[in-house]
């Protein structure tokens, strides 16, 4: 029952809940859920909201209803029209948190609070003490302007408080409209102080002050990490002067008559239930764990959280992390993984596996098999990566030139890194169901693990390294190829069909030269014969003949860069000199040189060489048109024209004659324009 848009209303529930078979009529429901569908039906004016969603119910028109259900409605409920009468005053009702704060953390004399139900009565009290001050304005503004007198205006407040609904608001306010008015006014001019009550020693009452919080809470932050009743301890031997607290950084001594109280002519002494209360309250936890949990549960439990949902493209983002497989190897020794993980897709694009703790190599190698991943099945190359701090930080200047993004998490911090979830996800949704041992000794239920030597039934199995890695990768293939968790998003689409079909498109493909540049494996050669590089004992011929003109002048080493595929071959390196790209070689190719025995293929590589021959040919022939003039006559100016052509003085260096050694003293002589002419080239 309630009033919207001012008509008194019936929800649905109210009309259909109850027990049919109760012999009670007041247990019954008013109708069946099928008749109530059959009256709206038929009468659908009678219905005034729909409904729709938890908390919003349909709602019937009360005065439009049939006779015989307002006469089933009053058996069951009673005279329901007391709840359309009108209660202005309730309508001004708002919740006060600042008076639920002050009560609840109100202390007496004793160290005790208020108790929840009292603290419900005062917040009641106050609440409906603040809507009667809205309440007074109104009537008295209203009987103003009707030229009314104000002496019955509390008359009307004490019917309209008397007539609030109690379950609602359990206040204890006085009836008396006298009384009221008395309540009102001293609440005007003490606060929430005068709403305790006197019984409650609220005369005695007193609240801990700032300077015993700040030294409670410090004792409590100590690097030793004392209990709570050492530090009740502590604090009354320093007010009893037995114990000096002094602050290291500042070297300021405490003062214990910074904790007299003038008005009582005592010391302020606390409880141990007090002691408990400073260092739990929520507001000093947050600061207080700070110093005594690892940062790791510091933020865990207790930093906010980043609100965020996936990216909408495929490869707009990966994240990466590393693990260690949970079973051992036959030798005893764990395996670690590197793994990358695109996050719209949650796809396992590349997994390498060591011995050894992860490092910098096995880094590179998971971004090597990434890019043979994204080559092979023509995928875009990631935008975004995000990488552990302690490990990636060295990594940052390679990371920049590979990504348009790079974003670095704190270790350890799941709520960040979506590598985690994804890690986790993997573990115990799909490892758990195919192998055994898969958990943690010291987790529970379903996600706990017998630890051997603890007297449990088995004891874990140790297998050999080929084949925790080949179950391994059979699990990641599983994991790729099975449905995405978000179904509704993605209907019966796997994880790798949302990564083929979802790639963002604004990024490219994979720019190897770049790519190899850092996460290829580099070795020095230099190219031969304006044609072809060394490389691994094979011969890798240039793409572009005209890129050589990028080298430095007589110098033709440079460093090759390549990436080779799973079975160790290498199809193109990427010739750098310095950080200058020169070119892009592919692997050259053989033909048979007997006629007879070519093949189709054979005769296709014999005319590929021949054509990079004639256009070596012809690119020579243009350079040789374009850049050297063949026919040149040398000879001696006209002595006439000297004046014209060479300037008045010119500034040369000395022939390196006999004489060279002997002028030490300035190795440039000048000479005027005839002298310089009559010079003869050999000395110059």
């Amino acid at each position: 029952m309630e009033i919207f848009n001012n008509i008194f209303c019936l929800s649905k529930p109210d009309l259909t809940s109850g027990n049919p078979n109760s012999d009670s009529l007041k247990e019954r429901p008013v109708m069946s859920v099928a008749a109530y569908d059959h009256y709206v039906t038929r009468f659908p004016h009678v219905r005034i909201r729909k409904g729709g969603g938890q908390g919003c119910p349909a709602l019937l028109n009360y005065d439009q209803l049939r006779t015989d259900i307002k006469q089933r409605v009053f058996e069951k409920y009673g005279d329901v029209k007391q709840y359309s009468r009108r209660n202005r005053l309730q309508e001004l009702i708002e919740p006060d948190h600042q008076a639920s704060k002050y009560f609840s953390e109100f202390l007496f004399d004793d160290d005790t609070n208020i108790k929840h139900d009292r603290q419900v009565e005062y917040n009641a009290n106050a609440t409906i003490l603040n809507a009667i001050g809205k309440y007074f304005t109104e009537l008295k503004g209203r009987n103003k302007r009707l030229s009314k007198k104000t002496s019955g205006i509390w008359d009307l407040i004490s019917d309209a408080t008397n007539a609030i609904d109690s379950s609602r608001y359990p206040h204890t306010l006085p009836t008396h409209p006298l009384r009221l008015h008395d309540k009102y006014k001293h609440y005007m001019e003490h606060g929430y102080f005068h709403l305790i009550h006197k019984g409650n020693q609220n005369a005695n009452a007193k609240k801990v002050n700032d300077a015993v919080e700040r030294l409670v809470i410090s004792l409590f932050c100590q690097q030793n990490l004392p209990f709570g009743s050492w530090v009740y301890d502590d604090y009354l031997q320093f007010l009893a002067g037995s114990l000096q607290i002094v602050d290291k950084a500042t070297g300021l001594i405490y003062d214990r008559e910074d904790f007299f109280d003038q008005k009582r002519g005592t010391y302020i002494i606390i409880s141990r239930s007090t002691v408990w209360n400073i260092i739990n309250n929520p507001a000093n936890a947050m600061i207080i764990n700070k110093f005594r949990n690892n940062r790791i549960d510091y933020e865990t439990k207790m930093t906010p959280m980043n609100h965020r949902h996936s990216p909408l493209f495929s490869l707009s983002k990966i994240t990466m992390d590393d693990r260690d497989l949970p079973r051992k190897t036959s030798d005893d020794k764990w395996v670690h993984t590197y793994m990358a993980f695109d996050v719209t897709s949650q796809v396992v694009l590349s997994c390498v596996y060591s011995l050894n703790k992860p490092d910098h190599e096995m880094i590179w190698n998971c971004f090597r098999q990434m890019y043979r991943n994204a080559n092979e099945h023509g995928l875009m190359w990631p935008g975004e990566v995000e990488v552990e701090n302690h490990l990636m930080k060295e990594l940052t200047a390679e990371l920049n030139a590979m990504f348009l993004h790079v974003t670095f998490c704190q270790p350890g911090s799941p709520q960040s890194k979506r590598a985690e979830h994804f890690i986790h996800f993997k573990k115990y949704h799909v490892e758990k169901r195919k192998q055994k041992g898969v958990g943690r000794f010291f987790q529970k239920g379903a996600y706990k693990t017998l630890k051997a030597g603890k007297g449990e039934m088995y004891e874990q199995e140790h297998i050999p390294l080929e084949t925790l890695i080949a179950e391994d990768q059979a699990i990641n293939m599983e994991y790729n190829h099975s449905l995405h968790p978000n179904q509704k998003l993605y209907p019966g689409k796997t994880r790798w069909q949302v990564l083929v079909e979802n790639m963002n498109p604004d990024l490219g493909r994979p720019q190897k030269h770049k790519l190899f540049r850092y996460l290829g494996l580099r070795t020095e050669t230099s190219i031969r014969n304006n044609d072809f590089a060394t490389v691994m004992y094979e011969k890798y011929v240039i793409d572009t003949l005209g890129n050589i003109s990028r080298l430095r002048p007589h110098n033709y080493s440079v460093e090759a860069y390549y990436v080779p595929d799973l079975d160790s071959n290498i199809g193109e390196v990427y010739l750098y000199q310095g950080e200058t790209f020169i070119t892009k070689a592919t692997k050259s190719e053989r033909y048979n040189e007997a006629k007879m025995e070519r093949t189709d293929n054979d005769e296709r590589i014999r005319t590929n060489q021949a054509k990079r021959k004639s256009h070596f040919f012809k690119v020579a022939g243009q350079g040789i048109q374009e850049k050297i003039t063949r026919k040149l006559d040398i000879s001696k100016p006209d002595p006439g024209l000297i004046e014209n052509i060479v300037p008045e003085m010119l500034v040369v260096p000395e022939a390196k004659s006999v004489d060279f050694y002997q002028e030490l003293e300035d190795d440039t002589r000048y000479f005027t324009s005839e002298e310089y002419l009559s010079k003869s080239r050999r000395e110059f």
